[in-house]
């Protein structure tokens, strides 16, 4: 009866650090790098963008329009009142059978269409509504690297961060500044939990990229955030994240920042080859 006492014990200590562990962790990153957090939200926070697709398909006797759920960038870049801004290439690759496809940008301190609505705003067609925030235009896109550079035009005043010279060590500091699923302008701090870069493939099994795992949380409509490093520099664009049984966040996982930096070169002999 002892020994299956144990066992009983076991189990239920195992069961408990499963469910409570992927609690606790962000919990912990969250109180012990509020310094951090609170740097990101004063100086580069207005970086963080939702970028939206409004889908429009045409059928024999009518049309439609869909928009994503959305997904994050963030901006690098800024010429006048033109921007530039990373985000992953799945993010804002366009649907085959899709007559049309806009891709719309919502600035850090613009509304969704929901949250417009619950703030008192009158109701105008979702259309309408996203027709206000501007059209992105995809300047580079690499499909094999999963990254994109799009750009848009804006008269509003918005940070512009700088890539890392250098790549985060394991056990590094860092924070993801997304836009999770139902939340905007989120803040999120961890720790590098890869030594090495792994490998991640895609749903289709045509690429596999070197990514590096953190623990900043993240969730859908994270995908193409930037993962910050402790000078609020990009050391990362984060792809997707890993979840456990429970469906609990488990891991996030980023492009790495010397991929960027190839991904960015690429783009600029392609945009101003030499002759």
């Amino acid at each position: 009866m002892k020994a299956k006492a144990k066992v009983r014990v076991i189990l239920v200590s195992v069961i408990v650090i499963l469910v409570f562990l992927p609690l606790i962790k962000p919990v912990y990153h969250q109180a012990t790098n509020r310094e951090l957090i609170e740097s990101i939200e004063r100086n580069a926070l207005s970086a963080n963008i939702k970028i939206v697709q409004l889908t429009h398909e045409t059928g024999m006797n009518s049309s439609s329009i869909a928009v994503s759920a959305g997904a994050s960038g963030v901006i690098i870049r800024k010429d006048g009142n033109r921007y530039f801004a990373l985000t992953a290439n799945h993010v804002i690759a366009a649907l085959d059978d899709a007559d049309s496809v806009q891709i719309i940008v919502l600035g850090y301190d613009d509304l969704d269409f929901k949250d417009s609505l619950n703030s008192g705003e009158a109701y105008v067609g979702i259309e309408d509504y996203y027709r206000q925030f501007p059209e992105a235009a995809v300047e580079y896109a690499d499909e094999k690297s999963d990254l994109a550079l799009i750009c848009f035009t804006s008269d509003k005043a918005y940070s512009v961060l700088s890539l890392a010279e250098n790549a985060v060590k394991y056990g590094g500091t860092v924070a993801s500044m997304s836009n999770p699923y139902g939340k905007r302008n989120e803040v999120t701090a961890g720790t590098i939990g890869s030594q090495g870069f792994w490998d991640y493939e895609d749903k289709e099994g045509k690429f596999k990229y070197s990514i590096i795992k953190h623990s900043a949380f993240i969730s859908a409509g994270s995908s193409g955030s930037a993962l910050l490093n402790e000078d609020l520099e990009i050391v990362g664009i984060n792809l997707g994240g890993k979840e456990n049984l429970l469906h609990q966040f488990v891991s996030g996982m980023a492009i790495t920042n010397d991929q960027i930096r190839a991904f960015l070169e690429e783009w600029r002999g392609n945009a101003f080859p030499v002759e």
